[in-house]
């Protein structure tokens, strides 16, 4: 196995290394964001750990919370091009709300993306992910 991949394995070490990197990138919205996407992807592939899942939703939000800087930085950097990239902390947010139940906290991050006119990636996109979560929301207030 390839020592970047053994890193990825290793929870804390990588962690460490992920927020010093940190320390030289939170002052610039550009490189922020791509640094809470490393967050994003370790503590989603590590929620076996007693903490992570916790520091998956504040990395989340944080990025949420970041990303009209990193919208207007990315649009700076690249003048010519008529989109975003994917910004993973609201598809990966709505699932984990999701899946614990948790829909009116999981519609607000999906408008939230309507709002910004992001694509999740799927057919249906947030709009379908809304109808989705709504129908959800309904169903669950009836059984309670």
């Amino acid at each position: 196995m390839s020592g970047y991949m053994n890193l990825w394995l290793n929870y804390r070490a990588t962690e460490d290394l992920f927020m010093k990197h940190l320390e030289l990138v939170e002052d610039k919205p550009f490189e922020l964001h791509f640094a809470y996407n490393s967050f994003i992807k370790l503590y989603s592939m590590h929620l076996i750990q007693p903490d992570a899942a916790e520091k998956l939703v504040a990395v989340c939000i944080k990025d949420i919370e970041l990303f009209p800087r990193f919208k207007e930085s990315w649009h700076e950097r690249n003048p010519t091009y008529g989109f975003l990239p994917f910004i993973p902390s609201f598809k990966t947010l709505i699932i984990f709300y999701e899946n614990k139940q948790r829909f009116y906290e999981a519609i607000d991050i999906c408008n939230a993306a309507l709002e910004y006119e992001l694509t999740d990636g799927t057919k249906g996109g947030y709009p379908g992910r809304l109808a989705r979560l709504e129908r959800k929301l309904e169903n669950q207030l009836k059984e309670s």
